[in-house]
């Protein structure tokens, strides 16, 4: 495939190219290229080409209980609404939660994401079937009693879908803290060892998660022997912020807000030299899969101390290079040899103007649905359609699944 005519984000500069994809990887980069013969043409005439977007934490079938349990606290929230609502939850449900979740994040430029879940084979089925990239775990629980099960299921997972295309990868994903215990971390962190695979949880989002454990307690199980990747990290004190040396945090700072779990502290990481990351978390919530507007909430969060937190640069780079670096993944940069991974832009829609500012507009302005969305040079979202689904039929099996668990009434 040839991309012509447009403009292409190269490093922090818009520069006006063509770009020439071979098996799905970016093969060369120049203006006024000749089409070969039997090369697809597409002109890109008035469009902007970014790498495309990663989501380092979300819950994609939740999709199924967004808008479900609003207005409470995290632990009713949890445990009084959303754990009985997900036990009526069959594969089937899963499948079509994902892919509705995959198309919204399609639609805002999103080209890869971290998901921990269970049924994930099904989340995986979904990932093959769409066309994102994705790093899949399964939430791995004992709740003081070791629970094989569930590691077994993420480690099947690992031998079935690990390298799929070089689209699917698996990793290990314990819940939290304060569901495994510390016998159950060390059986998970030296399996990742042993297999080479990342572990992500979620670390240190609530205040009382200190009445059991420190972070320095559950680092020093291993977490800073493997890839890792903390979600949340809302309420860690500054001295423990260093501890994460080496790991890539996701930042998910509207279900924070949302949930009353604070603000994480991204500005103290960023002066750490830590590589931060933004994931939107489930849609059950936050309720929205748009990663910009996540990071858009993030950066202002951070500005709310200080004008000069969280800047652009810091931030794009969030949004794509460390996102891939967190999932493992190459990529993140338009350059010979990376993939073709792209979010594309209408070069004249209004949030973006004046052009010339473009990386600060899409960071600070933009809100809108991208133009297109191509992964390994594949479009999946494009113009408002979805090449790879039956939009119709997925909406309508979603929302039959949706009543069934939430138990509202068409």
């Amino acid at each position: 495939m040839l991309l012509k005519n447009g403009k292409a984000l190269i490093g922090l500069e818009l520069k006006k190219c063509d770009i020439r994809i071979e098996n799905g990887i970016i093969k060369e980069i120049s203006e006024n290229l000749v089409p070969l013969d039997n090369e697809e043409v597409v002109d890109l005439t008035g469009k902007i080409i970014t790498p495309g977007f990663v989501n380092t934490h979300t819950h994609v079938a939740m999709s199924l209980l967004r808008g479900y349990a609003e207005d409470l606290p995290f632990k009713e929230w949890l445990f009084g609404k959303i754990l009985p609502a997900e036990e009526k939850l069959t594969p089937e449900a899963v499948y079509y939660g994902s892919l509705v979740s995959m198309m919204e994040m399609a639609a805002h430029g999103v080209v890869a994401f971290c998901d921990m879940y269970f049924h994930e084979d099904m989340v995986a089925k979904a990932v093959a079937d769409f066309g994102l990239k994705a790093l899949l775990t399964r939430g791995l629980v004992d709740i003081g009693g070791d629970d094989n099960g569930r590691l077994e299921e993420n480690l099947k997972l690992f031998r079935k879908w690990n390298g799929y295309e070089d689209r699917i990868y698996v990793g290990l994903g314990p819940h939290a803290p304060y569901s495994c215990s510390k016998s159950y971390l060390s059986k998970i962190i030296d399996i990742a060892k042993i297999e080479d695979v990342p572990v992500t949880m979620h670390f240190f989002e609530n205040a009382w998660e200190y009445e059991m454990y420190t972070p320095r307690e559950i680092m020093d199980i291993g977490f800073h022997e493997v890839h890792f990747i903390p979600v949340h990290c809302t309420q860690l004190k500054r001295e423990d912020i260093r501890l994460l040396d080496g790991s890539f945090p996701s930042i998910n700072t509207v279900s924070n807000m949302k949930l009353g779990n604070g603000i994480p502290p991204v500005t103290e990481m960023l002066k750490n030299g830590i590589k931060i990351t933004i994931g939107t978390d489930g849609p059950a919530s936050n309720n929205s899969q748009n990663l910009l507007f996540d990071l858009r909430i993030s950066v202002l969060a951070q500005k709310s101390y200080s004008p000069e937190n969280f800047k652009v640069e810091e931030a794009f780079n969030a949004l794509t290079k460390n996102g891939y670096s967190a999932l493992r993944l190459t990529g993140g940069t338009i350059e010979v040899g990376s993939p073709a991974d792209f979010a594309i832009f209408e070069a004249s829609h209004i949030q973006l103007q004046p052009v010339d500012n473009f990386l600060q507009n899409l960071i600070h302005a933009y809100t809108d649905r991208v133009y297109a969305t191509m992964v390994n040079g594949r479009f999946v979202y494009i113009n408002g359609s979805y090449p790879t689904v039956d939009v119709e039929e997925v909406l309508e099996k979603f929302s039959t699944f949706s009543r069934m668990v939430t138990g509202i009434e068409s």
